[in-house]
């Protein structure tokens, strides 16, 4: 074994490793352990559910709808990974990928949600057989990864301008939550999403513009939706929605554990997520994969200085997940209330490290930078074709453009 690569449970059989990290639960448990899962759900149930409620604004969602689509990512994020730490013996963290979410604001304005509940579906199919075949890394050398970016660029360029035009609508309230926010960036504090909303929640009870929430506890009811499927779904939506998980999600997460010195399962986080997502399809679930936002909070020693305790971290984020899950309809109740520039200002800011992230990594290398603005500007243009829609042909131009680019090196 490698100097200083935490292997965890990954040699025992399924079975011994359950019982082995379960039995080890109390010697693993620590107050730093469940901080960093408790922080993990509070950042989650931020920024990615305003993402979450634009899509279901612009898809007309019913309030039982959206309380569904809830249920799904929650309880199958604590699924994935309370499964995979037990499984595994480290902290792998279980997430839906926000930027598959933010594909469906544009996605439940050209389709219905029936068709999009069919994409999650076929979407989760291939993941399931990617994850089976161990295909995974193959196929991530298949399509430019800066051609990738480009689309997401793309498709998550206008959240980036509504930081600007809701703060045009309400200035105090958008000046107050970007300047918090980027106090907390150079303060490098975790939970900046966080501590932006409290700001414009506090801005927008002054102005007296949050509605009276009747918050009730009551437990959730999930609602199924049948899926419908046409060709113009699988190029328009099911290709993004892989494409993103594996990389922005997937392949990050992936990455993250690597640096945290723990060997990845990598065909069980993916196979496992397209289990998950697949079961969570029909009632509303946008896909489940580990985390890449959120998940270095559980992975760092700040959550326990020994690499193989440091899984009771995941089991505390899993858990917490799981009870959100229960009463997801607190967060639809709350989110709800507030005005749709505060929801539009925090979903932009949760999404700001992606895009320049994604822009970044775009023109990066010079070989690349023209087919991916070519892909960048068709995605944003939201030119459609075919019943397709943008993000396809962005995708499908800079491949070729680069493929048959005469000027590359």
């Amino acid at each position: 074994m490698t100097q200083g690569i935490e292997h965890g449970t990954t040699d025992l059989t399924i079975l011994k490793a359950l019982q082995k990290n379960f039995l080890g639960l109390p010697r693993a448990a620590t107050w730093t352990g469940l901080l960093s899962g408790l922080l993990i759900v509070f950042i989650s149930t931020t920024g990615p559910i305003a993402i979450l409620f634009q899509a279901a604004a612009a898809g007309k969602l019913t309030t039982s709808q959206t309380n569904s689509w809830l249920f799904a990512v929650f309880l199958g994020s604590g699924i994935f990974g309370l499964l995979l730490t037990l499984r595994f013996g480290m902290p792998i963290i279980g997430s839906w990928a926000a930027t598959t979410t933010a594909l469906l604001v544009t996605g439940l304005v050209q389709h219905s949600y029936a068709d999009v509940i069919g994409a999650y579906f076929v979407a989760s199919i291939i993941l399931i057989a990617i994850g089976v075949s161990g295909l995974f890394g193959k196929i991530m050398g298949l399509i430019p990864h800066p051609v990738i970016m480009a689309m997401l660029a793309g498709i998550l360029f206008n959240f980036g301008t509504k930081i600007f035009t809701a703060t045009k609508i309400n200035p105090f309230l958008g000046i107050s939550m970007i300047i918090i926010f980027f106090i907390g960036r150079r303060l490098k504090l975790r939970a900046t999403i966080f501590f932006a909303l409290i700001a414009g929640v506090l801005v927008a009870i002054l102005q007296n513009k949050i509605t009276n929430p009747h918050v009730a506890f009551s437990v959730v009811k999930p609602e199924w939706t049948t899926p419908k499927f046409s060709f113009g779904i699988i190029l328009t939506l099911v290709i993004p929605i892989v494409l993103m998980v594996m990389t922005t999600q997937n392949a990050t997460g992936i990455s993250l554990l690597r640096a945290a010195k723990f060997t990845p399962p990598i065909n069980q986080i993916v196979g496992l997520g397209g289990v998950l997502s697949l079961l969570g399809s029909g009632f509303g679930g946008a896909g489940v994969n580990i985390s890449a936002m959120t998940a270095v909070i559980a992975m760092s020693p700040d959550a326990d200085p020994n690499p193989k305790t440091r899984y009771f971290a995941g089991v505390a984020t899993a858990l917490t997940y799981i009870a959100a899950a229960v009463f997801a309809g607190i967060f639809s109740t709350l989110f709800g209330s507030f005005p749709m520039e505060l929801t539009a200002v925090l979903a932009g800011l949760a999404l700001l490290p992606v895009i320049i992230a994604s822009v970044s990594e775009a023109v990066e290398v010079p070989d690349y930078r023209e087919a991916a603005m070519v892909t960048f500007l068709i995605t944003v243009s939201g030119v459609t074709g075919w019943g397709v829609g943008a993000p396809f042909w962005g995708l499908a131009a800079g491949i070729a453009l680069h493929r048959f680019n005469p000027l590359k090196k």
